[in-house]
C-alpha cells in the first residue's frame, strides 16, 4: 500500500458485497487513496457523521438497510454538499433513472481504473 497523498481525498466505498467491496478499496489504495469501507448504507451515513474528512463517496444502488444508495446521495448532497458522489449499480432499483443530485453514475460492470480516473478527476 502506497502512502497517501496530501492532495488525494478520503474515500468511503459503500457496498454490501464483500468480495465487490474488497476489489475496490484494494484498488483505490494501491493508487495511493486514504479508504474507509462501508456494508451499507446506513453504515455509511454514520461513518459520514463521524469523519468530517470524507471527500468521496463511491456507493452501490441496490444494498439492504434502510438506505440504498440513491438515498445516500441524497443525504450526501444535502449534509455534506462539499463531499462528491459516485454511485455504481448493475440493476437499478425500480422508478430509479440512475441519476443522483451531483453524482457521477457508473454502471456495473466498470474497471476500477475507470473509478479511480473519475475521483482524481473530481478535484476533492
Amino acid at each position: 500500500m502506497q502512502p497517501s497523498s496530501p492532495s488525494l481525498p478520503l474515500v468511503l466505498v459503500v457496498e454490501d458485497d464483500p468480495m465487490v467491496r474488497a476489489m475496490a478499496v484494494d484498488a483505490l489504495e494501491n493508487d495511493g487513496f486514504e479508504v474507509l469501507e462501508a456494508p451499507s448504507a446506513d453504515f455509511a451515513a454514520t461513518l459520514l457523521e463521524a469523519r468530517r474528512d470524507i471527500g468521496v463517496v463511491f456507493t452501490d444502488i441496490t444494498m439492504p438497510g434502510t438506505l440504498n444508495g440513491y438515498d445516500l446521495a441524497r443525504l450526501v448532497r444535502r449534509t455534506y454538499p462539499h463531499v462528491h458522489v459516485v454511485v455504481s449499480s448493475g440493476a437499478l432499483p425500480p422508478g430509479f433513472s440512475g441519476e443522483a443530485p451531483d453524482a457521477r453514475f457508473v454502471p456495473k460492470p466498470y474497471r476500477m481504473t475507470e473509478i479511480v480516473r473519475i475521483i482524481r478527476g473530481m478535484g476533492a
